[in-house]
């Protein structure tokens, strides 16, 4: 669904932003959908940058499944989660992709970042919650998609990933710390 964001995600997405105010950003990247290209938006606006947006980093297409509330679609969603813990990946969602789409997706994604920027260059990418899961499975060399549940989100969550000589680690997790002062 590309949603704009709503009340409570701008005030997410702003407080990210002054978070980031002060980290130097060599480039800001996002997925085509609406609220990713927001947020973007409001971090990159400090830094003087205009977001690079990356199609390949879009939310994955959860077919027929898309817009519906997730009382209507747990136990599917409960199906396709049983079915990639059994390694089944190629496992479609009616009219979306499989995990396995995703991962390339990711794949590409992560080549074209990793080509973009050299080591000591910060980019901070906005995508989405599945995607993002896979795409730090593609990152981490010792992880695969059987790993990506393993990673938690929330909205706007920040993960850092840093390369030495060509070797990513992962830095922070899901840390939302900037959500801290917002009213809830």
């Amino acid at each position: 669904i590309d949603a704009s964001l709503n009340e409570t995600g701008v005030v997410q997405a702003e407080a990210l932003a002054a978070r980031m105010a002060d980290v130097p950003l060599d480039a800001v990247y996002a997925s085509t959908l609406k609220r990713a290209r927001q947020t973007a938006d409001l971090l990159a606006n400090p830094h003087g940058l205009v977001p690079r947006i990356l199609p390949d980093l879009v939310e994955m297409a959860w077919g027929n499944l898309e817009g519906k509330p997730i009382s209507e679609v747990a136990d599917y969603l409960k199906e396709v989660g049983d079915e990639w813990k059994a390694g089944r990946f190629d496992h479609r969602i009616g009219g979306g992709e499989s995990i396995l789409d995703v991962e390339a997706r990711a794949q590409a994604a992560w080549l074209h970042l990793n080509d973009s920027h050299a080591d000591g260059d910060t980019a901070f990418v906005v995508t989405h919650g599945r995607f993002l899961r896979v795409l730090l499975t593609v990152a981490l060399a010792d992880r695969g998609l059987a790993d990506m549940d393993h990673f938690s989100h929330s909205n706007t969550g920040v993960y850092r990933l840093e390369r030495s000589a060509g070797v990513w680690t992962l830095t922070l997790t899901n840390c939302t710390t900037h959500l801290e002062v917002v009213p809830q």
